[in-house]
């Protein structure tokens, strides 16, 4: 198998383990409060990726590598990371938007981090294809979260709160950029996927936390959970997010930015199929309209 292929497998793999993200939030909302949930994420991703290079014995390089890329890795961690995963679960949490739009207007990050990767990484083969790919993956998740009723993004009492959730999908699409940027001047750091998650990981919990003690109904309540409850979240901390990563990192080490990101075009069809699966809840026409054009999207992004 090609370097390119596995490559692509290995991103499609990572989607694939983020797919869970939706199922296990939707299952926890009114549980497990929303901001809680994105600290305890990235908390236990940091702890997951620690016990990997544990195992490998593998510590070197990590604070030579933080002090070498100090200021790149905290804009990808507190802000890539951290600020946009606030902002998304504050425009859900005090309902400044509505959640079937949230999950649209979010899926935007792989389109801003191509806009990134083509200034800061120069990929810019075939930029007109990425281009039209794009705006018809868009189009076609669009379709899936809003049911054909595109006239909801533009509702002016959510305005804000949409402005929120874009602004949460530019931040987020920073952070593969500067992962790839790293890994393309450190080629001989080892396990180098692993080591970048594990620091952007623990430092995204910074920003969370500050917003999270200000929500007295969440922090007084944090660990306090059912085994059940953990359960959830520990698959979501460890696998959704840690291996989830890492193997997506692994992948785009292989491929272009723009090409690997294209593919979390397929995780909204995805959460809905696994939400089918799961929770028992129908797939609709929209799912198939969605399915043929992200499809087509993908297929043009990575020709």
């Amino acid at each position: 198998m090609k370097e390119t292929q596995k490559g692509y497998l290995l991103c499609l793999f990572g989607v694939f383990t983020w797919s869970f993200s939706e199922i296990i939030g939707e299952y926890l909302q009114g549980r497990v409060g929303a901001v809680s949930l994105s600290f305890l994420r990235f908390f236990l991703a940091g702890f997951f990726l620690i016990f990997l290079l544990g195992v490998q014995h593998d510590f070197e390089e990590l604070k030579t590598m933080s002090k070498k890329y100090f200021l790149i890795i905290l804009l990808a961690s507190m802000v890539g990371l951290g600020i946009s995963n606030v902002l998304y679960f504050l425009g859900i949490h005090f309902e400044l938007t509505q959640a079937n739009v949230a999950s649209a207007l979010y899926t935007t990050y792989p389109i801003f981090a191509t806009l990134y990767a083509i200034l800061v990484l120069h990929e810019r083969k075939n930029i007109l294809l990425k281009t039209i790919g794009f705006i018809i993956g868009f189009t076609g998740t669009t379709i899936l979260v809003t049911d054909f009723q595109f006239l909801l993004v533009l509702t002016p009492e959510y305005f804000f709160g949409n402005l929120l959730l874009v602004s949460a999908a530019a931040m987020f699409g920073i952070h593969s950029v500067v992962g790839k940027k790293i890994f393309s001047s450190e080629d001989k750091i080892s396990n180098i996927e692993i080591k970048y998650n594990l620091i952007t990981s623990f430092l995204a919990c910074i920003p969370v936390f500050l917003i999270l003690i200000f929500i007295p109904e969440e922090f007084g309540v944090l660990f306090q959970y059912t085994s059940v409850e953990w359960v959830l979240i520990l698959f979501l901390g460890f696998i959704s997010t840690a291996f989830g990563l890492f193997i997506f990192f692994k992948g785009i080490k292989k491929i272009e930015v723009s090409q690997g990101i294209s593919l979390a075009l397929l995780k909204p069809i995805l959460a809905t199929i696994f939400a089918f699966l799961i929770l028992g809840e129908l797939p609709t026409f929209a799912l198939i309209v969605a399915i043929i054009l992200v499809s087509i999207g993908v297929l043009l992004i990575n020709r």
